[in-house]
């Protein structure tokens, strides 16, 4: 069966099942784009399409990443040197260590944190969704959320471990954003805009909705069948979320994987030396599993790969065993919290992408047919 036919049969199965309300996929080799198609709608009447616009949630990160380490290559920051002097409210943060009855048991951090730390998910900043101490912590302390896009979200946030003891996911790429601003000396969205966005081409990808004409509205699953939820970011943020503030298309987000797979150039266009790039590919945390949720309502627990042993790299997680979609060791990949999905092998053999708005995230049958989508895309 062609790839085509294949994967709109996925696609086109997984509305008829209500899976979600409408998907996109893309997928890319070595010569180019060799799939991309949708089933459903977008907003309930208009179908999705390869610039329809949707939030990228934690998808921002890798994209942020790549601008933290090109700022490594200029020599304006150094991946193990205490960052400190950038982001001071970091040095001067606390580890929260649970709770003794009603009182938080916080003690000053110990250990410098370092833009490594920050980009592997090793540096001790968590989710509130992933920590009921941090949870709590934030709500007895009236601590914004990371969808308000206020400073306070982190830095009035305790850590939940010690920097370089473990391996969580959380804020560490809102920390890494921040630096970014402060060491260039000008906000996230421009700086992004003029070192990523605009030498790829990425003309629909930014800290605010391009063209609302195209937006994807947000779908959630309840136990009355999908339906429509009220979101948006903060059109004029406090600050820009790092760590999940950006929204973007299929397009523009394929057109970045095969920069990454192309060892860091893109149509003549070099973001990254290759030597940096497959250097941030590698494995920067410790082997992990199962991430569990402790916000239904927000997540799923989070098992991208199940069976599958992943770390960190600096770009996204990374397999450390070949998986069941014949995915090769080392591969690059990540989601966003309206479960939408990437793939980008090191090599650029293949790169892809599954977009949907759906909440809560890590949903099964999402991870099912981004699964089926990949070893099609590999047949």
């Amino acid at each position: 069966m062609a790839l085509a036919t294949t994967i709109d049969f996925l696609l086109a199965k997984a509305v008829d099942n209500g899976v979600a309300a409408g998907f996109y996929a893309m997928a890319a080799n070595r010569d180019g784009v060799v799939y991309s198609g949708g089933a459903g709608t977008r907003d309930g009447k208009s179908p999705w399409a390869d610039d329809t616009v949707a939030w990228l949630a934690s998808m921002t990160k890798s994209i942020v990443a790549v601008a933290a380490l090109q700022l490594v290559e200029r020599g304006v920051i150094g991946l193990d040197t205490p960052t400190a002097d950038v982001l001071p409210e970091l040095a001067a943060s606390h580890v929260l260590e649970g709770y003794d009855g009603d009182v938080p048991r916080l003690r000053p951090v110990r250990t410098p944190v370092t833009l490594r730390m920050l980009l592997s998910h090793t540096a001790g900043a968590g989710y509130s969704f992933l920590s009921a101490d941090l949870a709590r912590y934030q709500q007895e302390n009236k601590i914004p959320t990371s969808l308000e896009c206020k400073l306070a979200s982190i830095v009035d946030s305790p850590l939940v471990y010690e920097p370089g003891t473990d391996t969580w996911y959380g804020t560490g790429l809102e920390w890494v954003g921040l630096a970014i601003s402060r060491l260039t000396g000008r906000d996230l969205a421009t700086h992004l805009r003029e070192a990523v966005f605009d030498p790829l081409g990425m003309v629909d990808t930014a800290f605010g909705i391009v063209d609302r004409s195209r937006l994807a509205t947000v779908w959630a699953k309840t136990p009355d069948g999908l339906m429509t939820v009220p979101f948006e970011l903060p059109a004029e943020p406090e600050f820009f979320s790092g760590g999940g503030g950006l929204y973007g298309t299929p397009r523009d987000y394929l057109t970045f994987l095969r920069m990454l797979g192309a060892g860091g150039v893109f149509n003549g266009v070099k973001l990254l030396e290759p030597e940096t790039l497959t250097a941030a590919q590698q494995s920067h945390s410790a082997v992990f599993g199962r991430l569990v949720s402790a916000n239904p309502a927000t997540s799923h627990d989070i098992d991208l790969l199940p069976g599958t042993p992943v770390s960190w790299s600096l770009l996204g997680i990374r397999n450390e065993e070949r998986t069941p979609q014949a995915r090769p060791v080392g591969t690059v990949a990540w989601a966003g919290g309206a479960n939408c999905y990437y793939w980008v092998e090191t090599d650029g053999a293949t790169a892809g992408v599954l977009f949907t708005q759906l909440v809560p995230f890590a949903d099964p049958g999402v991870i099912g047919l981004f699964a089926d989508i990949e070893q099609a895309a590999r047949a």
